[in-house]
């Protein structure tokens, strides 16, 4: 474990983005600010990327990454998400793993705020504390109370959403945010199992969603089978 011993001047910010879709990736991003920036950019309207119209955060995006002092950005694709978790490694981890790798591979920072991923905010802060460094606090809704976190959640909000554009030039369809809430995603996963009888490769997996989709695919096909033998 190494301490940092610069001035409480560069904070870090990590949060994340897609933890809960059944289609396309997590996206973790971290980044390092002085502390002098932050005010300037709270007035321009820095907030929480839950918060923020999708063209402010494009345009926060290249103004953060203007002020950056270094940033960090992590991409899980799907078919990365599930071989972890066939693994018994489950998203909670997954996330902390990403974390880590963010936390120590930005520099300069002497201070970080994080978002917990786990329901054990104090858990999941004295795990990364003992693993990265003691100066890190992790909070339930840190991107909302903590404008480096904000920042954080900007970055990666604004990545995810230009990979999940670039998935729908690539299958040729807008299949919507990739939520399982969302029509025109469930209308995407039930269309192209339709067509090639399996779920496709920015579908996770190893989420309900994703099996019930394929379960009743077959169940269609069973009750096909059965009613035309008939």
């Amino acid at each position: 474990m190494v301490e940092n011993t610069l001035k409480p001047m560069y904070l870090a910010g990590v949060d994340e983005a897609g933890r809960g879709p059944v289609l396309g990736p997590l996206v973790v991003a971290g980044v390092v600010l002085h502390q002098d920036d932050l005010p300037a950019l709270v007035d321009n309207g820095l907030a929480d990327s839950k918060l923020v119209s999708k063209i402010k955060r494009e345009e926060l995006y290249r103004e953060i990454l203007s002020k950056v002092i270094d940033y960090k950005v992590v991409v899980i694709e799907a078919i990365d998400i599930d071989t972890q978790r066939a693994k018994a490694i489950n998203l909670n981890k997954i996330e902390l793993n990403s974390f880590v790798d963010v936390l120590q591979t930005m520099k300069k920072w002497s201070k970080a705020y994080v978002d917990a991923c786990d329901r054990n905010a104090e858990k999941f802060q004295l795990t990364l504390q003992n693993t990265v460094n003691t100066n890190i606090v992790a909070e339930h809704f840190a991107d909302q109370k903590y404008p480096v976190v904000s920042a954080a959640s900007i970055i990666a909000k604004v990545i995810r959403d230009r990979e999940i554009e670039k998935y729908h030039k690539e299958y040729g369809v807008d299949f919507g945010s990739g939520y399982s809430h969302d029509a025109k995603t469930n209308q995407f996963l039930n269309d192209y199992i339709a067509k090639y009888g399996k779920l496709p490769l920015v579908a996770r997996k190893s989420w309900e969603t994703s099996r019930k989709a394929i379960e009743t695919f077959e169940q269609a096909n069973i009750d096909e089978y059965f009613s035309n033998a008939e």
